[in-house]
């Protein structure tokens, strides 16, 4: 699959510069966290992973989260994001928080990771811009309840 990746700012367009897969053969290209957050103990609260992205094949991909994760409080609260090939918005994962402590993610943290769907490597480019599509940054649940 081949990707364009938008960062937000210096500070994302600086962890992505020399990023890509850490093994031949992965399947998940790997997303920072951006800015440090704290997510409160039992709370749902967004991770803002401040990039956009474009398939170039214009089909749709996913955000799963890493098996690392695991080892912490948080979870992907819709267990899968489903990114549609027309999205131009920001990802964001959408996390619990399932112990009552706060818990707090650092900038450079890798906790989700984008997918094609079939699994095949993910190859990217940094661009400023992305194109328009009829969809835009429309996301969670914009088209309806």
């Amino acid at each position: 699959m081949k990707l364009r990746i938008k960062p937000f700012n210096d500070k994302a367009k600086a962890l992505y510069e020399n990023h890509s897969h850490f093994h031949s053969g992965d399947a998940g290209l790997d997303l920072f966290v951006i800015d440090d957050q704290v997510i409160p103990g039992n709370s749902t609260q967004p991770i803002h992973l401040q990039i956009a992205c474009e398939n170039l094949d214009n089909k749709a991909y996913y955000l799963f989260p890493r098996s690392s994760i695991s080892k912490t409080p948080i979870r992907l609260a819709n267990s899968i994001g489903l990114i549609d090939g027309g999205y131009r918005g920001e990802l964001v994962g959408m996390v619990d928080n399932i112990y009552s402590e706060d818990y707090h993610v650092k900038n450079g943290e890798r906790y989700f990771q984008l997918v094609a769907v079939d699994s095949s490597p993910i190859e990217f480019e940094l661009v400023e811009e992305l194109s328009d599509s009829s969809r835009g940054e429309g996301g969670f649940g914009s088209t309806g309840k």
